[in-house]
């Protein structure tokens, strides 16, 4: 998607720590146009807390970190580890409108497994396997 839209803000949010080094660990090594960046809230300064928003490319960020952010396309990954969680609960509602609202343009929402997850069932027609 990087490759296809390379003026492109991407926007990848996770809901672990652990999500975000692997992906941004592949991301690194794909050869992107623009250094892929990565927040944590954890570092105190340096590469991984001081971003520049408004330079094209891939940010990876935890969803505690979404609000208030904007992108030309987000992704939401590995929507599957929320699949346990009551589809109705607020907290749950809450946490995806923070992560939808920064996608201007795309929202792409990934997961593993052939099945659509359980929160994400009332998509319908919205949503595509691949």
């Amino acid at each position: 998607m990087a490759a296809r839209h390379p003026a492109d803000r991407i926007g990848v949010i996770v809901n672990s720590l652990r999500a975000a080094s692997d992906l941004i660990r592949r991301l690194e090594k794909a050869g992107l146009a623009h250094e892929p960046q990565l927040y944590s809230s954890t570092a105190s300064a340096g590469r991984y807390r001081d971003l520049d928003l408004t330079r094209p490319g891939v940010v990876v960020v935890h969803r505690a970190s979404a609000k208030g952010l904007d992108f030309d396309t987000v992704v939401i990954a590995y929507a599957e580890s929320d699949a346990a969680i009551d589809p109705t609960a607020a907290t749950l509602r809450m946490a995806y409108y923070v992560v939808i609202t920064p996608a201007r343009q795309r929202l792409v929402l990934g997961w593993q497994g052939s099945q659509l997850p359980r929160h994400l069932e009332g998509l319908g027609g919205w949503a595509h396997t691949r």
